[in-house]
């Protein structure tokens, strides 16, 4: 082989470029990134679907809550990442006093951000696959290589023994070299999935959530309704009225008695005002309309002594409220970006090695393998209203088979009237004079010769006992005794036959050997 450097070893080949390396997360749904950096061909990558349906908002052309969560983009791509294996049921949302998504919601939306077959794309797997798979079957080459060598020359020497020798010492440093690049490899992969991990919780699995977004139609001492828009929400927002009042607040991480204060205090200010002006001495000092004073206008009294009593209290709740919802979106976008810096430097390690002289790049596959960038299958999709109990984080239990109904000892049973069949009759799975297709297998299996079991719906099996068992249940039935006879009215399990049970004959119940052939006929 040429010593040519263009035919050299070029080490493992980069996961992915140094810049605009794709993200875990590319979802269809998300804003489109940077311009893709050109590839190495020249040709341009392709951009990710730039065209996707819009997100339905709220029908309402006042409510302010923006259609999409300022959180949404930063939460799928922190989530998107796969530092471990079985984590779907491990992640919850971190605790940030204010409501949660419900468990549906929350596990929907971290398969859908990450890849179908998802513990398949985890790093953990990646590094073991490097460790063990490609470093654990290349560690002992070397050594095989020299042991082999020194037995080859015991009974040969000379120039091509040398030259095969000097060959051989190439070969070992390279796959020595390779070892190296590679434990560096998991090196950097073990120190990624730790990161990432981290990021995501760590054994806790806590991570920030996007919190529900509100909107008041009305003012806050006496509104019309409440807009609710959680994270990934399509369509209308969802309206609670004032009798929700107190829930509302619930979600919001606020006081949810503050609600009901206020109302109460209202109310007592209205009753307040209308019995104060009832009085013409009242009306006529505040000079007031003689006639008295109406609800509203008690109401407005009501409201303004509202506003000059509580008003402090409701701006400090929207502002602990605005604090809160700035923290996690905050969290959210640090640790998103930093997902993005363990994504993109998650690459093999690579060093420039020769191959030995005497290779032949004719014999080598030198071309790298193709690679598919792991993405999510879908947008999250939230359907379900916030709660104010946290996801338990459990995987569904998996549903138990029913269990199989006992046998009826009441049911007629053996011969042509039971619901026994024949052993290796293959009408017993057609339905001919065995039980019903729908019943259970346990309780219509028969047994015969060397212990062969032939099930009511196995029609397969019932037929391959037909060459074995045809001969002598065709004679048992001329003859007038075995099944045949049982079924004419000897049952074959002891039990006297009721008499109100009608006979269900077949057509061909005889059997199916050609009189021709019948030793008996």
């Amino acid at each position: 082989m040429s010593d040519n450097s263009l035919e050299s070893y070029q080490g493992l080949d980069a996961a992915a470029p140094a810049s605009a390396a794709p993200a875990f997360g590319d979802v269809q749904g998300a804003p489109p990134p940077p311009p893709p950096a050109e590839t190495d061909s020249g040709i341009d990558a392709p951009a990710p679907e730039e065209c996707a349906p819009a997100r339905p908002g709220c029908s309402n052309p006042e409510c302010a809550n923006p259609t999409a969560h300022p959180g949404e983009i930063g939460w799928q791509q922190l989530v998107s990442a796969v530092p471990v294996e079985r984590q779907l049921y491990r992640l919850r949302p971190k605790e940030s006093g204010m409501s949660f998504p419900t468990e549906a919601d929350f596990r929907a939306a971290v398969g859908a951000v990450r890849p179908e077959y998802t513990d398949a794309h985890s790093i953990e797997r990646l590094r073991n696959a490097w460790s063990e798979n490609v470093a654990g079957r290349l560690a002992d080459w070397s050594e095989q290589i020299k042991s082999n060598l020194t037995g080859l020359s015991e009974g040969w020497s000379g120039a091509d023994f040398e030259a095969f020798e000097a060959a051989c010492g190439q070969t070992r440093e390279l796959v020595d070299d390779l070892v190296d690049d590679i434990d560096a490899t998991v090196s950097s992969l073990q120190s990624s999935q730790e990161a990432l991990y981290s990021l995501q919780g760590g054994d806790s699995g806590e991570i920030p959530y996007p919190a529900p977004q509100f909107w008041i139609d009305g003012d806050w001492h006496s509104w019309v309704a409440v807009h609710v828009r959680p994270a990934w929400w399509h369509g209308d927002c969802i309206e609670y009225t004032c009798q929700d009042a107190e829930h509302v607040l619930a979600l919001g991480g606020a006081e949810s008695e503050l609600a009901t204060e206020i109302i109460d205090y209202i109310d007592e200010r209205i009753v307040h005002y209308v019995d104060f002006y009832s009085s013409p001495v009242n009306i006529e000092r505040d000079g007031l309309d003689p006639k008295g004073l109406t609800v509203e206008e008690a109401k407005e009294l009501a409201v303004a002594d509202a506003m000059e009593h509580y008003g402090t209290r409701v701006d400090q709740s929207w502002g602990a409220y605005d604090a809160r919802h700035g923290e996690i979106n905050e969290d959210i976008d640090q640790r998103s970006a930093d997902t993005d810096g363990e994504d993109r430097s998650v690459r093999t390690v690579r060093s420039d090695k020769e191959y030995p002289a005497s290779a032949d790049p004719a014999y080598m596959d030198l071309e790298p393998p193709p690679m598919d960038q792991p993405t999510g299958t879908s947008a999250p999709l939230a359907s379900e209203d916030p709660s104010l109990d946290p996801p338990a984080g459990e995987a569904p239990v998996a549903e138990e088979p029913p269990a199989e109904e006992e046998e009826d000892d009441e049911k007629p049973g053996g011969g042509l009237a039971g619901a026994g069949p024949l052993a290796g009759d293959p009408r017993s799975a057609t339905g001919g004079f065995g039980p019903s297709p729908a019943a259970p297998a346990a309780n219509s299996a028969a047994t015969v010769g060397g212990g062969a079991t032939f099930g009511a719906t196995t029609a397969g099996a019932a037929v391959s006992g037909t060459a074995a068992a045809g001969a002598s249940r065709s004679t048992s039935a001329m003859m007038g005794g075995g099944a045949g006879a049982a079924g004419a009215g000897m049952p074959t399990d002891g039990n006297e036959r009721e008499p109100d049970v009608d006979l269900v004959e077949d057509e061909n119940m005889w059997g199916f050997v050609n009189e021709d052939d019948d030793p008996y006929a």
